[in-house]
């Protein structure tokens, strides 16, 4: 995991290196054409290091050079690099120093891209509907969409969001009034019709089965703050798979500093304010009733709504494709506009895995 020797220089730095560029995307870059760009996340001990050079197709990159400040995965990578066009492989070749003793490593991997699947979903020459449109048809086991109705046998979707504005005392994002003429399936989970779209609180003491008072009533088991949170958001995803969850949206936004709540991300400097009226786009699940995770972008401000939306199929369908299929494959998605997340760490001193974890279920958060 990238760690910062002070949170809040290293994610200056960071987005810096982004914007202006780093050693290692320039030196590919100058080689030929690139797609796509990985970021490198270590995961070692609080005080462990490495250095290493970071070699594509038999050219050295970049190098990586990262000490451990804080402990698990962080969200800002510490190294980023291009990915050239039709890359074969990737190798890592340093030394990592774990408790005190330095080792050598040298590790290949073969690179399977899966960009002819994911492409669809970002193709930014069509509407965000017709992008879901096209990612089904290359993932057709995995979603179905279909013309809907927003659920009119029960209330006609434009009335429904009529409703749901008046109820949440704020206009509804757009994309999501799009979701209104569609049935959308991904698995056993779905988008929920207008209709059916309400308050997170609802959802919790109707169909989840929660108590508002009581030993475990929704009183006890929530803070306050999530609590509120809960009766003034509007859930548009369920999830049904090991457990319950949702997706959810919060008008009132993130507040400054609050936690994300995102797996692993220590030390990170907590929500910074969105646009005025943009809200916040969360994900909450049974398991963690209590800490609603928050879809923040890379400054650690609210994702838009088209990144919070496209981010369920990320999560529920590309998932799905991302796994290596031998222990030497490294999988890739050069189609994926945002910097590939590739995890680093050390299964023993002389055997590094690397992998990507951009649609991982729990660090696609990132």
């Amino acid at each position: 995991m990238a760690q910062r020797r002070s949170i809040l220089a290293g994610l200056s730095g960071w987005l810096g290196a982004l914007m202006a560029g780093v050693p290692g995307m320039a030196a590919s870059a100058a080689d030929g054409p690139t797609a796509g760009r990985a970021g490198i996340h270590p995961w070692i001990e609080v005080g462990d290091s490495l250095v290493a050079d970071v070699i594509v197709d038999g050219k050295v990159v970049a190098q990586l050079d990262h000490k451990a400040t804080q402990p698990g995965l962080k969200k800002p990578p510490a190294l980023v690099f291009a990915l050239p066009a039709g890359l074969k492989r990737v190798r890592l070749k340093g030394t990592v120093t774990i408790g005190g003793k330095a080792s050598p490593f040298d590790r290949s991997w073969k690179v399977r891209d899966m960009a002819s699947f994911s492409a669809p979903l970002y193709d930014q020459g069509k509407p965000w509907i017709e992008r879901i449109r096209g990612l089904a048809k290359k993932l057709e086991d995995s979603i179905s969409i279909e013309p809907g109705d927003g659920g009119a046998k029960k209330k006609p979707a434009k009335a429904a969001f009529a409703d749901l504005e008046k109820s949440l005392g704020a206009p509804l994002p757009p994309l999501v009034k799009v979701l209104g003429d569609w049935q959308i399936q991904i698995g056993d989970s779905n988008f929920l019709p207008a209709a059916q779209m309400g308050k997170v609180t609802d959802l919790l003491l109707g169909d989840w089965g929660y108590k508002r008072t009581g030993a475990d009533g929704l009183d006890k088991i929530l803070p306050p703050a999530v609590r509120a949170r809960y009766d003034r958001s509007l859930a548009v995803f369920v999830e049904v798979g090991d457990g319950l969850g949702a997706l959810a949206w919060d008008p009132a936004g993130a507040t400054p500093g609050e936690p994300p709540s995102t797996w692993g991300d220590k030390g990170n400097p907590g929500a910074r304010p969105g646009a005025p009226n943009e809200g916040v786009w969360y994900w909450l699940h049974q398991d963690h009733i209590a800490k609603p995770e928050l879809l923040l972008d890379d400054d650690y401000r609210p994702k838009s709504t088209e990144a919070a939306l496209t981010h369920v199929f990320q999560r529920f369908a590309l998932s799905d494709l991302d796994s290596p299929e031998a222990d030497d494959e490294l999988v890739v998605d050069t189609a994926n506009p945002r910097t590939n997340l590739l995890q680093l760490h050390f299964d023993g001193p002389r055997n590094p895995r690397l992998w990507l974890r951009s649609y991982d279920y729990h660090y696609s958060l990132y």
